[in-house]
């Protein structure tokens, strides 16, 4: 069942890709992209970069919370390879954050290790969400009651979603269902998994502000490098604009139909930028550069890293 799932992603992707490259003339698209200078392209690998330390140091923090002592070049490394697979692998983001599970796990216990990706997960979709629609709703580009509403909303959503009462529902939740009629293994899991979350509820002021501000930092980072594309392109847009559209671009992507978002990343662009006055063109060209500088180049950059990992495990084996 799941190489069938992996094949009509595959399928979907490139019909939809090459359907859009045929509709709006890929010698086109290519015209729009050569217009982008090479500064603008390391600019936006560079602030790339800057997001997965940032991820990684926030992912550190809630793991040192479940007393798990990685360092934040262990951390970092492991979120590069992730996005090296998440390339290659079907499933995109969730191939990747089950090769970051399947790393961190040989170094702390299962349960641990699922409760600080749970949590960090979460923390990025919410941030993700808030920041687009705070954008929204201060940019002159769209109109304000809507902001309002949206960004409402989801600040609602946000504060429901890190908020500590919704990891003690959560922890009690798995606890509950634990004590049912679970088989002994799921059972057990289920207990050390709700107690690994309960953790969570009782950190201290300190600590939570380093996930806030780590979680604000990283989506910021994104943002400047969707920034540096699009001025690069040549595109007359905000910054707010920009914020705003990489969180629904990022959310279109996280829809499980594609293989590493392709399709459903240009059906995006286009949907974001063609009503703000951008021809299709130059979106679909945008979302292919933001592709190649914030997905591939960083997959490569964490495919090295795995290379260089495995030739240094390889030689201390021989050893």
């Amino acid at each position: 069942m799941s190489a069938v799932k992996t094949a009509a992603r595959g399928v979907f992707s490139v019909a939809v890709f090459a359907l859009i490259l045929y509709l709006v003339d890929a010698h086109d698209v290519i015209d729009a992209m050569k217009e982008a200078n090479a500064a603008s392209a390391v600019t936006a690998v560079a602030f790339a970069l800057g997001a997965q330390v940032f991820s990684a140091i926030r992912l550190r923090q809630l793991l040192v919370m479940q007393e798990i002592a990685l360092s934040v070049q262990k951390v970092l490394s492991i979120g590069l390879t992730a996005s090296f697979y998440g390339l290659l692998m079907p499933g995109g983001t969730l191939a990747a954050n089950a090769a970051r599970f399947v790393q961190l796990c040989r170094d702390a216990r299962v349960e641990t290790i699922a409760a600080a990706l749970v949590v960090d997960r979460a923390v990025a979709t919410v941030f993700l969400c808030v920041i687009g629609a705070l954008a929204i709703a201060f940019d002159k580009a769209e109109p304000a009651w809507v902001g309002v509403i949206v960004a409402g909303m989801l600040c609602a959503m946000g504060i429901f979603l890190i908020g500590r009462r919704s990891l003690v529902w959560l922890a009690a939740r798995l606890d509950a269902l634990a004590n049912a009629e679970w088989p002994g293994r799921f059972r057990r899991f289920g207990v050390r998994l709700g107690r690994a979350l309960s953790i969570y509820t009782s950190t201290s002021g300190g600590e939570i502000r380093i996930v806030l501000a780590t979680s604000l930092l990283a989506h910021l980072s994104g943002c400047f490098a969707y920034y540096a594309i699009a001025l690069g392109l040549g595109f007359d847009i905000s910054f707010l604009t920009i914020c705003w559209i990489r969180s629904g671009v990022i959310l279109a992507t996280l829809v499980p139909v594609s293989l590493a978002g392709i399709g459903t990343r240009e059906i995006a662009t286009i949907a974001l930028l063609v009503p703000l006055g951008f021809a299709e063109v130059q979106a679909v060209g945008f979302s292919i550069m933001i592709f190649l500088s914030t997905s591939v180049v960083i997959g490569l950059i964490g495919g090295f890293v795995e290379l260089v990992g495995a030739t240094g495990r390889r030689w201390t084996r021989g050893i």
